[in-house]
């Protein structure tokens, strides 16, 4: 019953980043000094994950995949170098302890990114992340997911309180926390949106044929979620949420992070005010 196993969906094209995203897959992209692809598996990674299915596109599956793989050439170009060897063991770290697969994406929107999966997932209970979310908590949230599954072992989702809130996509909870609609700001609502880390069971597979389809032949996970109310958590968290998947979200998790850095917070603050 040990949760070990995410799928990460990335079957997006990046548009909203465009140009850069013509040429560079937008979860490539440098968030301060690692592709933030890299910060969603490392959250993985710290949450006890082992084994990670990417849904890619043939836009960027050889960037992502090269990335997860050792690269025989640059240790040994690295040996005579030991001051730039541990720019790389976080990474490498984690290279080494995860088994990383993937499959291309057949389906449109989320939930046809993960019904792609389904066939290569192996546990009953799985993580599932947006590859747009880049969320920071002081504990990783996928774990804190596997921490309240472990209590009565529901399907979890991860809710934060959002301002301004959104046209569209506001929870509406029902009995102990459990997630009972999705509605527009002009109806009744927690005040609380769904964000993309999830802890589902593979029955979310069984309702494709009832779920609507939205624009574009889109299928969505929140509403097959829905399927299932009763038996879905939401998860209030508190920390930090970045919607890397457009232009000012991105760079404000690139300043973010880069602050955090000890060694460049007083040059960028000076920076900063500087040029406001």
């Amino acid at each position: 019953m040990k949760i070990d196993e995410a799928v990460i969906l990335l079957g997006g094209m990046g548009t909203r980043l465009l140009p850069l995203t013509k040429t560079v897959p937008k979860e490539m992209l440098p968030v301060y000094d690692v592709p933030n692809i890299f910060l969603l598996v490392e959250e993985a990674y710290l949450s006890g994950i082992k084994r990670i299915i990417f849904v890619v596109t043939e836009h960027n599956k050889d960037l992502i995949q090269s990335f997860f793989q050792k690269d025989e050439y640059l240790d040994n170009f690295l040996k005579d170098k030991p001051d730039k060897q541990p720019l790389l063991a976080r990474i490498n770290k984690v290279i080494q302890k995860m088994d990383f697969q993937y499959v291309f994406q057949d389906l449109k929107g989320t939930y046809g990114a993960l019904y792609s999966a389904k066939d290569f997932i192996k546990n009953d209970n799985f993580i599932v992340m947006y590859g747009d979310d880049l969320i920071e908590t002081e504990i990783p949230l996928t774990k804190s997911l596997i921490m309240e599954w472990e209590k009565d072992h529901k399907m979890q989702v991860a809710i934060k309180d959002s301002k301004p809130l959104p046209k569209v996509g506001l929870v509406e909870l029902g009995k102990d926390d459990c997630l009972k609609n999705l509605v527009s700001i002009d109806k009744p609502n927690s005040g609380y949106i769904l964000h993309g880390r999830m802890l589902i069971n593979k029955k979310i597979f069984t309702v494709k044929e009832a779920l609507p389809k939205h624009k574009n032949d889109e299928y969505y996970l929140p509403y097959a979620l829905l399927h299932f109310s009763d038996d879905v958590h939401c998860f209030k968290y508190h920390g930090k949420y970045f919607n890397i998947g457009e232009k000012t979200g991105y760079i404000k998790a690139s300043i973010y992070y880069a602050i955090k850095d000890s060694n460049n917070k007083y040059d960028l603050l000076t920076f900063f005010k500087e040029i406001i």
